[in-house]
């Protein structure tokens, strides 16, 4: 996989990893990902859109769906088909990322991302 650098904030320069993520996958605004994300929050009556129950409501309203994976693996060492991906992932402590793989290029801010472990993967379906 390459790495790529990506990068998207709302008009104050502020970005979340959760919306950047799924702005590139969906091919949408900072704006409208975040009013997304809150609207599914106050739905499921959730005090933050970072909540896990939030975003994958919000990906599988926009079909995205989760694909398992038990496995200990870094992201630099993921192997997935082609197509769009969203990866849930930290550092085995307490830090916790989200990205966005499409066609096998890591899209993130830095490529710190790529030590770090998988959680969960997430497929866009066409």
């Amino acid at each position: 996989m390459i790495f790529k650098e990506f990068y998207i904030s709302d008009k104050n320069g502020k970005s979340n990893c959760v919306i950047r993520s799924l702005c590139k996958i969906l091919n949408k605004e900072y704006e409208d990902v975040y009013n997304g994300l809150c609207e599914v929050s106050k739905e499921l009556k959730r005090s933050s859109f970072n909540d896990i129950e939030v975003f994958e409501k919000y990906m599988e309203d926009n079909n995205i769906i989760k694909i398992n994976r038990d496995e200990d693996i870094k992201v630099k060492d993921l192997k997935i088909d082609n197509g769009s991906y969203i990866v849930f992932c930290y550092d085995k402590k307490e830090f916790y990322h989200m990205i966005s793989i499409i066609d096998n290029d890591i899209y993130d801010k830095n490529s710190d991302c790529m030590d770090l472990y998988v959680i969960s993967v997430y497929r866009k379906i066409i």
